[in-house]
């Protein structure tokens, strides 16, 4: 895998950049003559974490936000490939398949869209092509192990995207997630992870989650569509601020309106500290072993300022930048310590 080393510093202009985005995205359309009026000509290699198959038209926890970006993207002229999971894969964050001491296949299978989308992308190059993946020879089943969100950025970049295109994609979008990915979450989030991956192949990449609600009788209303159609205006104002380029990782969040209530603004945010589920274990285990009950229960107060959580818990956009190095300046007892060892 080729790693492509990027200034450490790369953020801060991001962060210049996403404080323009956010004062021009949330205001009415105006002129504006570096921004290109549509997508034409972009290749983008869409995946997720929700599999490829979109079989879940209820509640679309099975690739439905995926089928809502390929729709919003070949609309806006983009020329878009699809290599996912064949399988779910939420939580699996950057997790990658490793051969060991011998070849591991990896089968990259065509998925037929379903039938609400089977027509979006009819003009684009690639016919809108949708492959699923899975760790597995051929063909791939509902038995079959799936592969990683990072599996399939890693075989589509590294040599499948080419049968399509001999130079591209020129980014990677990962998404449209079910379900926020936001706080400490990231950390194993498959969106995130499939976008951090692209990075390492010098590609920018974009990661999308739309905000589930607590109300189970909203699921239905997850806002696929407005998330797929916020990506397709994000994307043309980075393209016409000329920022799309390697290094850049954005993890973007719409959020879940309720009635009676207002979208917000895209605002530039950080991770926040709250992992958002609040997951618990619910149950008394002895010394022995035995098993717990593992569900999610009140989120953890935020106690990181601009956080991520904050701003979606505000019917925010928030939009983070990531650089997807988890290297830190050491701290100063550290040296010492070396020099100490040494």
């Amino acid at each position: 895998m080729r790693s492509i080393p990027f200034p450490r510093r790369a953020g801060v202009a991001v962060g210049v950049l996403l404080g323009v985005l956010a004062s021009v995205l949330v205001g009415p359309a105006t002129a504006d003559a570096a921004t290109p009026a549509n997508l034409a000509g972009l290749k983008v290699l869409i995946t997720n974490d929700d599999s490829a198959r979109g079989l879940d038209s209820s509640f679309g926890t099975d690739g439905k936000g995926l089928y809502e970006l390929r729709k919003a993207l070949c609309a806006a002229g983009a020329d878009v490939l699809v290599v996912a999971p064949y399988g779910q894969q939420s939580g699996a964050g950057a997790r990658m398949t490793s051969p060991g001491f011998a070849p591991v296949p990896l089968t990259v299978q065509a998925v037929t869209p379903p039938a609400a989308y089977s027509g979006d992308c009819a003009t684009s190059s690639t016919g809108g092509a949708v492959f699923g993946v899975c760790a597995a020879v051929a063909p791939c089943t509902s038995s079959t192990p799936t592969a990683s969100p990072a599996d399939a950025v890693n075989v589509a970049l590294s040599r499948f995207a080419k049968t399509y295109w001999t130079n591209g994609p020129d980014v990677v979008l990962s998404g449209v997630n079910f379900g926020q990915n936001v706080g400490s979450t990231l950390n194993h989030s498959g969106t995130v992870g499939a976008a951090v991956t692209a990075r390492e192949y010098g590609v920018p990449a974009l990661a999308f989650s739309a905000e589930v609600p607590r109300d189970l009788s909203q699921i239905p209303f997850v806002p696929f569509a407005k998330t797929a159609a916020f990506a397709v205006e994000l994307l043309k104002k980075t393209i016409g601020a000329k920022q799309l380029k390697p290094g850049l990782v954005l993890n973007v969040n719409y959020p879940f309106v309720g009635a009676g209530e207002t979208l917000g603004k895209p605002v530039n945010t950080v991770a926040g500290t709250s992992n958002d589920i609040g997951l618990t274990f619910a149950g008394e285990v002895p010394r022995t072993g035995g098993t717990y009950q593992l569900s999610a229960g009140t989120p953890a107060a935020e106690t990181r300022k601009n956080a991520d959580t904050t701003a979606l818990a505000a019917n925010n956009i928030s939009i983070t930048t990531l650089d997807g190095d988890w290297s830190v300046a050491p701290p100063p007892f550290l040296s010492l310590m070396i020099n100490l060892l040494g």
